[in-house]
C-alpha cells in the first residue's frame, strides 16, 4: 500500500461495481466522516450494503475494513503535525511509561479542543431548559451510555427530575411516551447510531425540546436537535473503548452540571449533603 488510500480509490473506480462506486464517491466526498463510521453506518450513508463495503475493500487491496480505515487515516491526517493514532495502538506490548505519556498528552489536547469547541451560550441555554423541564429524559448507548448514566446520577443528586434506562429498547420505548413539557437529552458521539436516531424522531414527534451532545460536523442527530452541545472530533480510527470522546463528553457534562448548581447554589449543596449523609454508611 505505497499509494494513498484516496489515490488508490480514484484509480480503482472504473473497475468497481455500481454499489462499490457509491461507497467510493462517499469516501472521496467526506473522508474524515467516513473514518467515524462502522461498516453498517458507511453502507447506509452510501446507500449500499455492508457486503458491498466488504467487496469494495477487497477490490482496492485491503482484507479488512479496520485496515482500510487505518490506511485512509494516513491520508486524512497527513500533515496534522501529530500522530493520528495513540502510540499504544501502533504497536503491541507498549511500555507503561509510554502509554501514560501518550494518553495524558492526548487528554490534554482533547481538553484544549473542548474549550475551543463547546459554546458557553449553548451550555447556559441547556441548563435553563433542564431547569424548566418537567423531566429530563437522558438517552445514550455504548460508551455514551456510561456518560448518560453519570449525568442522570448527577441530576438526581441535586433534585432535578431525570430518567435514564440502560436497555436500548427500553430507551426507545420511553421516548414514545414523552410529553411536550419533557426534555430529551441525547448523547451520541457519532450522531449516527440508529437507535438514537429513532429516539430523536420519537421525541420530536411528541413535541419535546431536544438537546444533543455530539461531535462537530454534520450528522443525522443534528437534524432533529433544537440545541447542540458540540464535542470536538477527537477519535481517530479505532474506537474500541472510545477513550477520548468519552472523556470530552464527561467533561462537558461536568461543565453543564456546574452551571446547573450555580443557578441555585444553596439548594444544590443541601441536596448533595443529604445524599452523601444518606449513603455514608453503605
Amino acid at each position: 500500500m505505497k499509494q494513498g488510500a484516496l489515490e488508490t480509490i480514484d484509480a480503482a473506480i472504473p473497475n468497481l461495481a455500481e454499489a462499490e462506486r457509491k461507497i467510493a464517491a462517499f469516501i472521496q466526498e467526506a473522508p474524515q466522516k467516513a473514518l467515524h463510521l462502522n461498516i453498517s453506518e458507511l453502507a447506509r450513508q452510501a446507500g449500499t450494503s455492508p457486503a458491498a463495503v466488504v467487496r469494495f475493500c477487497r477490490h482496492i487491496g485491503v482484507g479488512k475494513y479496520s485496515d482500510f480505515k487505518l490506511w485512509l487515516a494516513k491520508d486524512v491526517y497527513q500533515g496534522w503535525g501529530e500522530k493520528f493514532l495513540p502510540d499504544l495502538e501502533l504497536e503491541s506490548q507498549t511500555p507503561g511509561a509510554r502509554a501514560i505519556r501518550g494518553m495524558t498528552e492526548a487528554v490534554r489536547r482533547t481538553m484544549n479542543s473542548l474549550a475551543q469547541t463547546l459554546d458557553p451560550r449553548a451550555v447556559e441555554e441547556a441548563a435553563e431548559r433542564i431547569k424548566g423541564a418537567s423531566i429530563t429524559a437522558i438517552f445514550g448507548i455504548g460508551a455514551s451510555g456510561l456518560v448518560a448514566e453519570d449525568f442522570h446520577q448527577k441530576l438526581t443528586r441535586i433534585g432535578i427530575p431525570s430518567s435514564y434506562l440502560f436497555d436500548t429498547h427500553a430507551q426507545i420505548t420511553a421516548s414514545c411516551s414523552l410529553r411536550q413539557s419533557d426534555l430529551a437529552f441525547i448523547i451520541s458521539y457519532s450522531g449516527e447510531t440508529n437507535e438514537m436516531i429513532e429516539v430523536a424522531a420519537q421525541s420530536k414527534a411528541r413535541g419535546c425540546f431536544l438537546i444533543s451532545m455530539t461531535m462537530t460536523g454534520q450528522n443525522r442527530l443534528r437534524d432533529y436537535s433544537d440545541l447542540i452541545l458540540e464535542i470536538p472530533t477527537v477519535e481517530r480510527i479505532y474506537r474500541s473503548a472510545a477513550e477520548l470522546s468519552r472523556i470530552s463528553q464527561l467533561a462537558a457534562i461536568d461543565i453543564l452540571f456546574n452551571v446547573l448548581i450555580s443557578y441555585d447554589l444553596d439548594s444544590a449543596i443541601s441536596s448533595l449533603e443529604r445524599s452523601m449523609q444518606a449513603t455514608h454508611h453503605f
